[in-house]
């Protein structure tokens, strides 16, 4: 079996790091308003509750416990009161000390939250596919627990301020993003998921197999072979599952690690070529604009 853990090698390749953000504290009535921002946030409830108003969806009540990932950039309130006009989220933490902003709207309603943001370095389609724009997370389940656990480790570290602190909760956050990750695939089933695909035992050996050696022109009977179906079945049923096709993926997945090599390494990119298996430097130069929409040169000078 393919030793391989295509999720880990896909956040490392996209360089997703994440970090803690300012926490909020509020009471009375209040609302605040976050627009379209870049990478993904997290945030979780620590006391009270709130409304969640997504752009494009319905308003969803969270009470303490409860946490989620926003994955698609998109804007979004949280309020005590989904009639009353937010405050932009810029003016509420402009004023924020010690890693919390306070919003003081008079008494009840008392609320607080902690979150964080995971950026990335390029997006990847099949990654970004898989995920719901909102990762509900309902306090008391499984998932929610291990969530939970990592929180309360987290809070720990913000209180005491040891050395090394800030190191910890950004290594924290980074494994409280990764569980939101994982609990898409069952928050928001869907047939047509990369995620949910590595779970299958045919289609996952299938793509944990092209992982494990991104250098290789994998064909398509060698990857129906390795999940014991034919080529016609394989093809329909990883196409179903990943939203493209096989051969399709596997020039995707080279192509990111190619991304990757280019801007790890000032190598020559004919030997960057030779190193992910291509004969040619004009063969690799083609299938890389294929891609990424410019020649490996032009995508260096853009670094």
């Amino acid at each position: 079996m393919p030793s391989s853990d295509p999720l880990s090698e896909v956040l490392t390749a996209i360089e997703a790091t994440s970090v803690l953000s300012t926490g909020l504290r509020a009471h009375g009535n209040w609302s605040v308003q976050v627009g379209a921002h870049t990478g993904m946030k997290f945030n979780a409830v620590l006391a009270g509750g709130c409304w969640l108003s997504l752009e494009g969806s319905d308003p969803v009540g969270l009470v303490e416990g409860d946490c989620f990932l926003l994955s698609k950039g998109l804007p979004f309130v949280v309020t005590s009161d989904l009639h009353l006009e937010p405050s932009a989220a810029s003016d509420v933490f402009a004023e924020a000390k010690n890693g919390l902003a306070v919003l003081d709207r008079g008494p009840g309603n008392e609320f607080e939250s902690v979150g964080g943001r995971m950026d990335i370095s390029m997006e990847i389609d099949f990654l970004q596919a898989s995920l719901p724009p909102l990762v509900l997370l309902r306090g008391g389940g499984d998932e929610a627990s291990r969530v939970r656990w990592l929180l309360d480790r987290l809070l720990w570290e913000t209180s005491h301020q040891l050395p090394g602190a800030n190191a910890v909760c950004s290594q924290i956050m980074h494994m409280i993003f990764i569980e939101m990750i994982r609990a898409s695939s069952s928050s928001s089933p869907s047939e047509h998921s990369w995620l949910t695909a590595l779970s299958d035992p045919q289609i996952g050996r299938a793509l944990r197999l092209v992982h494990s050696d991104s250098q290789r022109p994998w064909k398509l009977d060698d990857l129906a072979d390795a999940a014991y179906l034919s080529r016609s079945q394989f093809s329909a049923r990883f196409l179903k599952a990943v939203g493209m096709a096989p051969i399709e993926y596997v020039l995707h997945w080279r192509m990111t690690v190619a991304a990757k090599l280019l801007k790890e390494k000032r190598d020559r990119i004919g030997l960057i070529s030779a190193a992910m298996g291509y004969q040619s430097e004009a063969a690799f130069g083609a299938a890389f604009k294929r891609v990424h929409g410019m020649s490996p040169g032009k995508y260096r000078q853009t670094l």
